[in-house]
């Protein structure tokens, strides 16, 4: 499934990330793929804000989890490896990127750095629905 892609900057660090909108591309994530490109990521893109939790399910490799806010600011960043269940930011988010494990260190990249996201991403919804 070929999802859209789009450059994503955090800090001075620039991420060709693949955009997961819909409900089958989020739920499939990473799985069974052999690796991520070397500052490549996956933006899963949730249409309101809540504590949204993630698994590393069939996922092969160690990932930099990035919980992002609706503003695109990182509230939590976690280390995850491969089989890891249901881990979340423990707070509401809006956006989680995955990036190659060590990709943070690299970069510098910490709670609180904001991550520029696509307009077009950032003036969508973002209420509970109801």
């Amino acid at each position: 499934m070929a999802l859209p892609v789009a450059v994503l900057t955090v800090r001075r660090a620039r991420i060709r990330a693949e955009i997961a909108e819909t409900h089958l591309a989020k739920m499939l994530g990473l799985m069974f793929r052999r690796r991520l490109a070397r500052n490549a990521g996956l933006l899963l893109c949730f249409r309101w804000t809540a504590n949204h939790g993630i698994h590393m399910l069939n996922v092969r490799f160690p990932l930099d989890v990035l919980f992002l806010g609706a503003d695109g600011r990182i509230v939590h960043i976690h280390r995850a490896v491969p089989g890891e269940w249901g881990f979340s930011a423990g707070q509401p988010i809006r956006y989680v990127l995955e990036v190659n494990a060590g990709f943070c260190r690299l970069h510098g990249i910490r709670a609180g750095d904001r991550c520029a996201l696509p307009a077009a991403l950032a003036r969508r919804n973002t209420s509970f629905p109801g």
